[in-house]
C-alpha cells in the first residue's frame, strides 16, 4: 500500500513547483485555470470544429502556459495564458480551413514563440503608455515628439524647441527631467520587470544616476 501526499507548495510557487516535474501542482493549476479555457473556447462557438476538439485544444493551450509562465514578471497568468490558449485553438482551426480548401495549403503558420513575443512588446508598450500618463503634460508631449510615439516623425531637440518657441537647452532639460520621472521605481516597476530590469541592482544604479544629474544640475545653478 502507498501512500500519496500532497505536494504542500501554494500560491505563485505552484508554477514553478510544476515547471520542475510536480504532476500535482500541473493538475492543480490545470483545474484551478480551467475556466480560462472554456471562456476562450466559448468566443468559437457555431464554428464547424467540434466543440470537443476546441477544448482539447484549448486544454493543451493552458498546459504549455503553465509550463513556461514566468513568475517573477508583472504580467497576471490569466493575461499571458489566454494568448497561449487562443493561438492553440487558432491553430486547430486554420488547420481545418487548410483541409477544407478555405487556406493555401502552403500557408506559413505563426509559430507560438513569435506569439509570445508580439504579446510581450505589446504589454511593454502598454506599460510604457499607462506610465506617461502620469506624467506633466509638456515633459510628456517632449517625449512623444522626440521619440515619435505619437505617430509622427521624431524630432531633435533644436526642433522641438522652434516649435514651442524655446531654446534646445531648454528643451534638453525638460526630456531630462520627463526621463527620470519615468526611471522612478514608483512609476516604472511594472515596465522594468516586463523587461527584466527589475533587479535590486538595477534600481541602485537608476538612483546613482538620478543623484549624479541632481548634482550636475545644483552646479549649473
Amino acid at each position: 500500500m502507498s501512500i500519496v501526499l500532497d505536494c504542500p507548495t501554494k500560491g505563485a510557487m505552484r508554477f514553478t513547483c510544476a515547471q520542475a516535474g510536480c504532476p500535482e501542482c500541473l493538475d492543480v493549476l490545470l483545474r484551478e485555470h480551467s475556466g480560462l479555457v472554456y471562456w476562450m473556447v466559448m468566443h468559437q462557438a457555431g464554428r464547424k470544429t467540434a466543440y470537443a476538439d476546441l477544448l482539447q485544444a484549448g486544454r493543451i493551450g493552458l498546459w504549455h502556459a503553465i509550463l513556461h509562465y514566468e513568475v517573477g514578471r508583472s504580467t497576471a497568468f490569466s493575461s499571458y495564458a489566454c494568448v497561449v490558449i487562443r493561438h492553440q485553438v487558432w491553430q486547430l482551426l486554420r488547420q481545418e480551413q487548410k483541409a477544407e480548401g478555405w487556406l493555401e495549403a502552403d500557408g506559413g503558420e505563426e509559430s507560438l514563440e513569435r506569439v509570445i513575443r508580439v504579446w510581450q512588446q505589446e504589454q511593454v508598450h502598454q506599460a510604457l503608455g499607462d506610465e506617461m500618463e502620469v506624467l506633466p503634460k509638456r515633459l510628456r508631449q517632449v517625449l512623444e515628439l522626440h521619440y515619435g510615439l505619437s505617430g509622427a516623425e521624431p524630432q531633435n531637440l533644436a526642433q522641438i524647441g522652434r516649435g514651442w518657441g524655446l531654446t534646445r537647452e531648454r528643451i534638453r532639460q525638460l526630456h531630462e527631467q520627463a526621463l527620470c520621472l519615468l526611471r522612478l521605481p514608483a512609476l516604472s516597476i511594472r515596465l522594468r520587470s516586463l523587461c527584466e530590469r527589475g533587479e535590486r541592482s538595477h534600481y541602485r544604479k537608476t538612483l546613482h544616476q538620478q543623484q549624479s544629474r541632481q548634482r550636475a544640475l545644483r552646479r549649473r545653478r
